[in-house]
């Protein structure tokens, strides 16, 4: 059953609830996205549903065929590692960039995300804890001052969130991100770049490992090493960002 997003306009409320119920599981992947039916869960018209599928599709979160419908994209190995090798290559320079401009309130901001995420996990709030996960990562990504690569790195963000979703239910390793998520922070706070990246990189590297594992297929130098989680990947990672610019170390 979906759950009415507390939004503006009606394809807003459309969109984040259909986007709520195929992260968390409730409409599953390959699942069709009937209108008529949608529409009488939610209490609106068809038109605004109808462009929130339209929105969900260009996030690739759900697939319209001509004369079949749409229906929600199936989850596979394949479409993870892609999304996670993106999100490499985007984030890395996202952290770069930030350690060069991390403020005080840019860590206060990223901070109190992390609070309201131990917070909303401790109460069960899933959708909390969903949306204080976005929200530390996109204050530490924003802090980049760069504009075009955080709104690059949104797609990817959106698709991955049901692959991480999906790994922490079966997975008590919450506290390996957690150390992650506090390691990144620190690296950010003291300017420094290189080490940033690096714990970008395993934190990446630890979702994929878990999400693979979910899916049923163990994680393997063969379907893991291209995202970056091996040390020559991430150094060439450094080398590039540092080619084309300072390294944020002692700013």
């Amino acid at each position: 059953m979906l759950v009415k997003a507390q939004l503006e306009s009606a394809s807003d409320v459309a969109a984040q609830s259909l986007f709520d119920a195929i992260v968390d599981g409730r409409i599953p992947p390959g699942a069709p996205l009937r209108l008529k039916e949608l529409s009488e869960q939610l209490g609106m018209s068809m038109m605004p549903i109808r462009e929130a599928i339209r929105r969900l599709a260009a996030l690739d979160l759900v697939e319209i065929e001509p004369r079949k419908g749409a229906r929600v994209r199936e989850m596979t190995l394949e479409d993870l590692q892609d999304t996670y090798f993106s999100r490499l290559q985007l984030e890395s320079i996202a952290v770069w960039e930030a350690a060069k401009h991390f403020t005080a309130d840019d860590g206060d901001r990223a901070a109190r995300a992390l609070a309201d995420r131990a917070e909303a996990e401790a109460a069960g709030d899933r959708v909390a804890e969903r949306d204080a996960h976005e929200r530390f990562h996109f204050a530490v990504y924003e802090a980049s001052r760069r504009t075009w690569i955080v709104r690059s790195i949104l797609p990817a963000w959106r698709n991955s969130e049901r692959y991480r979703v999906e790994a922490l239910r079966s997975h008590e390793l919450q506290h390996e991100r957690d150390n992650e998520h506090v390691q990144l922070l620190a690296a950010l706070q003291r300017g420094d770049g290189p080490s940033a990246v690096r714990w970008i990189a395993a934190h990446l590297a630890t979702s994929v490992r878990l999400s693979a594992e979910s899916l049923g297929a163990r994680s393997s130098p063969a379907n893991s090493g291209d995202l970056g989680s091996a040390d020559p990947d991430v150094d060439e990672v450094i080398a590039r960002l540092e080619a084309h610019g300072h390294s944020p170390i002692g700013r």
